[in-house]
């Protein structure tokens, strides 16, 4: 059953025509992937699905409840902390549970048939809906997206990440039947990213997802939907067997174009020679044959990019060593303990949580930031920096400027330089304040091509840019002869140029052979073996277990009950007295509301009492 259908929409931008004839489908519970250039309208036809944006012809069916997460998401801050957020999301949920208490307190009054079967009616749809599991879903979700210790932080205080963060959260724990989600992976770490992933694949619903991310594609993606030329083409199957495709096609179409421009070719030339000589009559025929003829246009995907890092100075076989590095901000230890040594060809991916200190590290590398410990580097190393905030541009208005500004290159040498990164003709002369996100990274590459670095400190350099240019930057770095050290949350972009993996830690690092997925599997069977070395200590321990520990845990636990069985006689006393204060209360509406709304903060708090309280028996 289709859950959305677009047939024959066109949409236009600032009156220009963006997209045209664009028809597709999605199925229900089917997860398709949206790709396409930057700037090919992707964000734009989301936003006309959603009824965020018009559209000038065709038309959009839409027979589901839909999530959408846009690319720069807001969050109501009135809303209190994070978990609160959350709840609010629920309201269907909040309004049955007012609801079921009305019914229980009428019911002690009354006892009808009527409202016991409309008390089991609401049970019922209480618990199909997840009721009984809602806070336990809402832990769940923020865990898995690494807002577990920001739950009772107020949202005013959450960086802009935290925020999309939360508003994915909240979309997640809706369970809509169609999930229309922009750029989801941003601000996301590696961790985040897999869980995500994982909560993805196995939810019910449909999915329609923007992202770069190609390994993310691989993994929840079984429909692909190519935006190109301002038309729209599905492929079955995820992002890897959509390359395949879309491979074979651009060869069978690149020969058919070669064949058929061969063929008019030939016809004009046969036109051109004859046309007014004693074959002129065939010539008017080879005119009617050639008016029926198309030249065939074969799709650029690349843009005829051609990125390379040019050749280096050779460093010497050890470009450097790290020695007991830490580094500290606001008198707060980020990290301590990192040693390290790069050999001369060594392509390291630097990978750990959000916060750890990925790009700390990369800058004290580079002397941008102040560090306690020893970095050594090796003779002739000459580091090359990207910054994924793009910190080193800028300097001047314009593109060619700031090239201008930052080599001795002359006019012509820096329009051949820009156009192998995608800046060519009039586009020189952009203002750098307006350029796009992927504009701004080619700028970036193309400054870093003329630091020469032959130790290359790589800061998310895949971020903003589309994948045909990832792609091409990836083949530049499998080219590229020096050294590099990259922070990358690009897992397809790590198998392609990594052959090394450090995983930062507070502590230091740990240094793993071979690319993300070799170490992907050394850390999935290293679990699986401490899972049943555990499981082994576990039962060799249980009978030895010591008894003084126990009989502690025990008194801990008594305590604990009798405070809570304190608590829980005191809230139903409250409750007794509330419900005597609602009989005596006749005309008074809003106090009759607020002892109503009173009533029902207490009961949720005594039911959470009394669920732990519960949990503490068992």
């Amino acid at each position: 059953m289709s859950i959305l259908v677009c047939k024959n929409l066109e949409i236009e931008v600032a009156g220009s025509k963006l997209l045209d004839n664009i028809t597709f489908k999605l199925e229900q519970g089917e997860k398709a992937g949206l790709v396409g250039a930057n700037g090919s309208g992707k964000t734009t036809l989301l936003r006309a699905i959603v009824g965020q944006m018009p559209y000038q012809a065709g038309e959009i069916i839409l027979t589901a409840t839909v999530g959408y997460l846009p690319q720069t998401a807001k969050i109501d801050e009135s809303l209190g902390t994070v978990f609160e957020a959350m709840l609010t999301e629920r309201k269907d949920i909040l309004d049955m549970r007012s609801k079921l208490r009305f019914f229980e307190f009428r019911m002690a009054e009354v006892n009808d048939e009527k409202t016991l079967e409309q008390y089991s009616t609401l049970t019922e749809k209480y618990e199909l809906n997840g009721g009984y599991a809602l806070e336990a879903s809402i832990r769940r979700i923020l865990s898995g997206l690494g807002l577990e210790q920001e739950q009772n932080k107020a949202i005013s205080f959450l960086s802009g990440g935290q925020k999309t963060r939360l508003a994915l959260g909240q979309i997640l724990l809706r369970e809509p039947d169609l999930l229309i989600l922009d750029e989801p992976t941003n601000h996301l770490d590696i961790e985040a990213l897999e869980w995500l992933e994982n909560y993805l694949i196995a939810y019910s619903g449909a999915v329609l997802v923007v992202s770069h991310d190609r390994y993310f594609l691989d993994k929840i993606s079984e429909k692909i939907l190519l935006i190109q030329d301002g038309g729209v083409k599905d492929y079955r199957g995820n992002y890897s067997e959509y390359e395949l495709q879309r491979t074979l096609e651009l060869k069978t179409l690149s020969r058919e174009a070669e064949r058929m421009n061969k063929k008019i070719a030939d016809l004009e030339e046969y036109i051109r020679r004859y046309g007014a000589g004693i074959k002129a009559k065939q010539a008017r025929g080879r005119e009617i044959q050639l008016k029926r003829l198309n030249r065939i246009e074969v799709p650029q995907d690349s843009q005829s990019l051609k990125l390379n890092f040019g050749k280096q100075v050779r460093t010497g076989d050890k470009v450097m060593h790290i020695t007991d590095l830490a580094v500290e901000y606001d008198q707060k230890v980020i990290f301590e303990g990192v040693s390290l040594e790069l050999i001369r060809g060594d392509r390291l991916a630097l990978l750990g949580k959000n916060g750890v200190g990925k790009t700390s590290l990369l800058k004290a590398i580079g002397g941008s930031v102040s560090y306690k410990g020893q970095i050594k580097l090796g003779s002739n190393v000459i580091i090359g920096y990207y910054s994924q905030e793009h910190e080193n541009i800028g300097d001047r208005d314009t593109i060619i400027e700031e090239i201008r500004y930052s080599s001795t290159l002359d006019d012509p040498e820096i329009r051949n330089l820009l156009a192998r990164f995608g800046f060519r003709g009039e586009d020189v002369f952009k203002q750098i304040d307006v350029l796009s996100g992927g504009e701004k990274s080619r700028l970036a590459l193309c400054k870093l091509f003329l630091s020469n670095g032959n130790l290359l400190l790589l800061d998310e350099p895949t971020n903003h840019l589309d994948m045909q240019t990832r792609e091409v930057l990836e083949e530049a770095l499998r080219d590229y002869e020096g050294t590099f050290v990259t922070v990358s949350h690009d897992r397809y972009f790590l198998n392609r140029t990594v052959d090394k993996i450090a995983l930062l830690t507070p502590k230091g690092l740990k240094i793993f052979a071979g690319d993300y997925t070799s170490y992907r599997e050394f850390l999935e069977s290293e679990l699986k073996n401490d899972n049943k070395e555990k499981s082994s200590e576990q039962e060799d321990s249980a009978t030895a277990r010591n008894y003084q520990e126990e009989s502690k845990n025990n008194r801990r636990k008594e305590q604990k009950l009798q405070k809570l069985e304190q608590r829980i006689h005191e809230l139903e006393n409250l409750l007794q007295e509330l419900e005597h204060q609602l009989e005596l209360v006749i005309d008074d509406y809003e106090e009759a509301l607020r002892l109503q709304q009173e009533q029902e903060t207490v009961q949720l708090e005594l039911d959470s009492l009394m669920a732990e309280w519960l949990d503490l028996l068992e």
